[in-house]
């Protein structure tokens, strides 16, 4: 068969089944006639692996605005986090002793121009040398959007406790943790 009539036959086969002259461009014929390559010279390149998608935007533009509330009266702790780019300043304020039977709420809010997961907050016991060491009593993740976000009815053990946020985003510039009485 010759090239020729090879690649008439393909042609008439594209029109009656489209695609196949892609099949028949790369299987080649019989003879010497010339072959379809890919862009570095091998085979057409097929189907890549899928790219990852992001929906983030490249430029996130400015942060949402957080205002820290004041202490109210009865508050067992709270966390402060001011910061430009990766620097950050943390300022834990105790507050009284969480009172055995009552129920605390938990708010927490963060702003950031990017929102990936990861960021939570943790409530530790404060114990005279009990800060740092442990696992947390209660943790949760919240959304760094700007949002203010509650945990209500939460028991704790009577005594000190310590709130912290964790995984904020490195364009992070304000966030608080605090715990009230309901």
């Amino acid at each position: 068969m010759t090239w020729a009539g090879a690649r008439g036959r393909a042609a008439m086969l594209a029109a009656v089944v489209p695609g196949l002259v892609c099949v028949a461009a790369v299987v080649g014929c019989t003879g010497g006639g010339p072959q379809v390559m890919g862009p570095t010279g091998g085979l057409p390149p097929g189907p890549g692996p899928t790219p990852a998608v992001s929906l983030t935007p490249i430029d996130p533009g400015p942060p949402p605005v957080v205002r820290v509330p004041g202490p109210v009266a009865g508050e067992v702790a709270r966390v402060v986090v001011t910061g430009e780019g990766a620097r950050k300043a943390f300022r834990n304020v105790p507050g009284v002793p969480v009172s055995k039977g009552r129920t605390y709420v938990v708010e927490v809010a963060c702003a950031a121009g990017r929102h990936p997961d990861g960021t939570s907050y943790a409530i530790y016991d404060a114990a005279p040398g009990t800060w740092g060491h442990g696992e947390p009593l209660y943790s949760r993740p919240f959304t760094c959007d700007g949002s203010v976000q509650r945990t209500a009815n939460l028991g704790l053990p009577a005594g000190r406790v310590q709130i912290d946020v964790r995984g904020l985003p490195a364009d992070a510039v304000t966030a608080y943790a605090l715990i009230r009485p309901e």
